[in-house]
């Protein structure tokens, strides 16, 4: 079997009702690697449980939505001080990540969750350099940001309890799923 069968076979079992540890077991040792396979298996969106968190799916839309707005309206004004066509551009560009990350969110892809974490928590340091200026004003930045960044892990851990914060969970040199 190739890559692409076993995906397909991977959405087939699981829409069944097979349990993904018999899944990974029937898979296991193809064309794709168990940790590919364990981590195709533990990224597949489990229906209940975006049922159950369906709510704080929907907060961390809003909150992105938010943070779009505000990344547009700082990069157009950031731009400014540059010149008009760029500050359409930079408006445009700070708008349009967040974009993309209420994209993933809505489709349920832990990937958007891993990937807003680690970019999210790169950019702290950066955060402090007006620090000497308004050290208020970057606190309350910081602590908004973290906020946002340990929700959204959180919420990662709540919708693919068999991920770890990159790749599949190994409990002893095995792969575990929650069934």
């Amino acid at each position: 079997m190739d890559k692409k069968e076993i995906r397909r076979q991977v959405g087939e079992m699981l829409g069944a009702g097979r349990s993904k540890t018999e899944t990974f077991q029937a898979l296991s040792g193809g064309a794709l690697k168990d940790k590919a396979l364990a981590y195709l298996i533990g990224s597949r969106p489990d229906p209940q449980l975006l049922d159950r968190h369906a709510g704080k799916i929907k907060i961390l839309l809003g909150l992105t939505y938010v943070q779009a707005l505000i990344g547009l309206v700082a990069g157009y004004f950031l731009g400014l001080t540059i010149s008009p066509g760029f500050a359409i551009g930079l408006g445009l560009f700070a708008g349009g990540v967040p974009l993309l990350f209420v994209w993933g969110f809505h489709r349920n892809m832990a990937q958007a969750y891993t990937a807003y974490v680690i970019l999210s928590i790169s950019q702290v340091p950066r955060m402090f350099k007006g620090y000497a200026e308004d050290p208020t004003g970057t606190v309350i930045g910081v602590v908004i940001t973290l906020a946002m960044v340990f929700f959204v892990a959180w919420l990662k851990n709540l919708l693919f309890p068999d991920l770890g914060f990159i790749g599949p969970k190994k409990i002893k040199g095995q792969f575990v799923f929650s069934n």
